[in-house]
């Protein structure tokens, strides 16, 4: 009888432990040039109510400037030489941006921007997002 309550209750622990395990997530599959323009466009909309031809030009834009940075990036590229690709990438789009959007778009455009650079982490180690306690 001590066996088969025993074997009960340890089934029953296990059952509760694995419920309590969160879901497992597959590796993240990396967007096409496609849906990364159309994932940008879409934003974009949301925060600033574009026009149909606003629209169309920046999509286009945004699916030829992602398939050039695919083919910039190699294996085993360097983090400043990385960080410089992106940063002329993110200048290219902000003159794309001023010439395509109104001035009270891109002044909307720029708030926001700023907005989530000031909610981004600042230095440190990559890895760590913000949990925990800082280490002194």
């Amino acid at each position: 009888m001590k066996k088969l309550l025993f074997l009960a209750i340890a089934l029953f622990t296990f059952i509760a432990s694995y419920a309590q395990q969160p879901p497992q997530r597959g590796p993240r599959q990396r967007m096409g040039a496609e849906e990364q323009a159309k994932f940008m466009v879409e934003n974009l909309n949301k925060e600033l109510k574009l026009t149909e031809a606003q629209q169309k030009e920046l999509k286009a834009y945004f699916i030829d400037s992602a398939k050039k940075r695919e083919e910039s990036f190699k294996p085993g590229m360097g983090r400043e030489a990385m960080m410089n690709l992106m940063k002329k990438s993110m200048e290219e789009t902000n003159a794309k941006l001023k010439k395509v959007l109104t001035e009270e778009q891109y002044k909307t455009y720029q708030a926001n921007q700023e907005k989530r650079r000031q909610a981004r982490p600042q230095g440190g180690n990559p890895g760590n997002r913000g949990g925990g306690f800082p280490r002194n």
